[in-house]
């Protein structure tokens, strides 16, 4: 790729990388449910005066909203605040291989050898992580990381069949409606969340305006714009980067402990993830086996 166009995705590494770690802080004095609400209610107020009302398409985002908003975000969310943020970080790359199981029912995609043994090394590895002894009584937030990370596969199959939209009218839209949800879900669930609200520190402040403005607006929108220019398969691997920055900022901010089996398990779901993610695209399949 170009030097501008490598600049662009490690930076978005980076930030999806230090997002993690900016949202664990902020679940420390903020409850997850408004946070992501707070979230949601933010980029909808910066982005909606810059789109167009998505006509016809209302009925479809407000069930993504509810998919990706409140089943991907808000569980993602309230599972970080139970857990540290390195292993939720790797344990959330299994949206790639529920993808891809996804892809071969809706659209027809073809599973071959590679796809097939890089999933699962992706699930072999989550195992792995499931049985360190530190996670034992952890299990519940565990398998709200893996539910996430289907919702997230969900959502990414309802955005394919949504067609040609523009990634800020969608992002700005599905925010709107998934802001009174979480908002709802919070008052109902957490009943000390207004109070935390007005007590929280400008510390937390600065991690909610980072998750806001340099993930969910400036990361997503040099994203969408290298996948639209550069070679999908060039640039899809530098996402990669992200769980590793996590990993090693959770260990030197928050001096989370890492494990032998956290250390194996979250390396054979990279190396599983990475399979996936670096196989041929379909016109080169043609030519070779898969």
């Amino acid at each position: 790729m170009p030097l501008k166009a490598v600049l662009m995705a490690l930076s978005v590494a980076v930030i999806w990388g230090i997002n993690m770690l900016t949202v664990k802080g902020a679940v420390g004095e903020i409850p997850p449910l408004m946070l992501t609400a707070i979230r949601f209610g933010a980029v909808a107020i910066l982005l909606l005066p810059f789109t167009k009302m998505p006509t016809g398409r209302f009925g479809r985002l407000a069930i993504l909203s509810v998919v990706f908003g409140t089943g991907h975000f808000g569980v993602l969310f309230f599972a970080l605040s139970m857990l540290d943020a390195g292993p939720v970080a790797i344990i959330v790359l299994l949206g790639v291989p529920f993808s891809s199981m996804l892809a071969t029912y809706f659209f027809n995609d073809r599973l071959g050898w590679k796809r097939l043994s890089g999933m699962t090394l992706a699930f072999v590895g989550v195992m792995i992580m499931f049985w360190d002894p530190t996670m034992t009584d952890l299990q519940l937030p565990l398998l709200l990381v893996v539910f996430a990370a289907f919702m997230w596969a969900v959502a990414n199959v309802m955005i394919k069949k949504l067609g040609n939209i523009d990634t800020f009218q969608l992002n700005g839209w599905m925010a709107l409606m998934a802001a009174p949800q979480l908002l709802t879900l919070s008052l109902l669930l957490e009943p000390a969340a207004v109070d935390a609200v007005f007590n929280a520190s400008w510390v937390a402040w600065a991690n909610t305006s980072f998750t806001v403005v340099m993930s969910s607006i400036v990361a997503y929108g040099f994203w969408y714009h290298l996948l639209k220019t550069q070679d999908v398969n060039v640039v899809v691997p530098w996402s990669l980067l992200a769980p590793v920055i996590s990993v090693a900022g959770s260990f030197l901010v928050f001096n989370e402990p890492i494990s032998t089996l956290k250390i194996i398990g979250g390396l054979t779901v990279l190396v599983g993830v990475a399979v996936i993610m670096l196989r041929k695209p379909p016109q080169q399949q043609e030519q070779g086996m898969d």
